[in-house]
């Protein structure tokens, strides 16, 4: 009698670990999104947070190189010899 009490007992336990450790594990998000917090200068209160994927970084990084660079050359064409600089 203990005998079929206790195979009862373990197919009771074991079962629901079985089936736990079948299921498919969680997939994480593509990209994980990285909160930075940017301080305002003479505030300690007033602190502004940017929550952004790793892509959307880099492509913010892209636009501002692109605008830097369009800047610059367009400064050299616009100084001439009659137009000083």
């Amino acid at each position: 009698m203990k005998l079929p009490a206790i195979a009862a007992a373990i197919a009771v336990v074991a079962v629901p670990i079985a089936v736990q450790g079948a299921q498919a594990p969680t997939k994480a998000p593509a990209e994980k999104r990285i909160c930075t917090v940017n301080q305002t200068l003479g505030s300690r209160v007033n602190n502004t947070r940017r929550c952004r994927t790793r892509s959307e970084r880099e492509q913010e990084k892209l636009e501002a190189r692109r605008t830097v660079e369009k800047v610059q050359s367009m400064k050299a064409t616009v100084c001439a010899p009659t137009i000083p600089c």
